[in-house]
């Protein structure tokens, strides 16, 4: 399904807050992407067209089944490059995390695999990145 950059950011959002909570709410998508009240209704009024999530008027936010698969591969991506900047680059947490949510919407599935196993085997192996990074 293609979704905007802002779209696949909403619904990550709302999949980070539901897995700590059961449903979610406007403010708590406000926390994680700091956006205005009008421009979260409105994106969340798109993606309950697109049936990603299910919102009665004034009431809380959750994901349906294609949501969840959605959101949970956009998340996915950005874990594994979060993961990646830091295992490999030594970024910290934050930067990592701000650096991830800008670029993982120009990764393929193919890409953040290969990532996925380079921060693995980054992890088996500290002499690899050493290796990796020898000039």
């Amino acid at each position: 399904m293609q979704l905007s950059e802002s779209l696949q950011d909403y619904l990550e959002a709302i999949f980070i807050v539901i897995q700590d909570k059961p449903v979610c709410r406007i403010t708590d998508i406000q926390k994680i992407i700091n956006v205005s009240k009008p421009s979260i209704v409105n994106a969340l009024s798109i993606l309950k067209e697109k049936k990603l999530i299910n919102q009665q008027k004034y009431s809380y936010i959750t994901l349906t089944d294609n949501g969840k698969k959605e959101a949970s591969n956009i998340y996915c991506k950005h874990l594994a490059i979060k993961e990646l900047l830091i295992n490999l680059f030594d970024f910290d947490k934050k930067s990592a995390n701000t650096l991830a949510c800008e670029i993982e919407h120009h990764f393929c599935k193919k890409t953040v695999q290969i990532m996925k196993t380079m921060t693995e085997n980054i992890k088996k192996h500290p002499n690899l990145k050493k290796k990796l990074l020898k000039k």
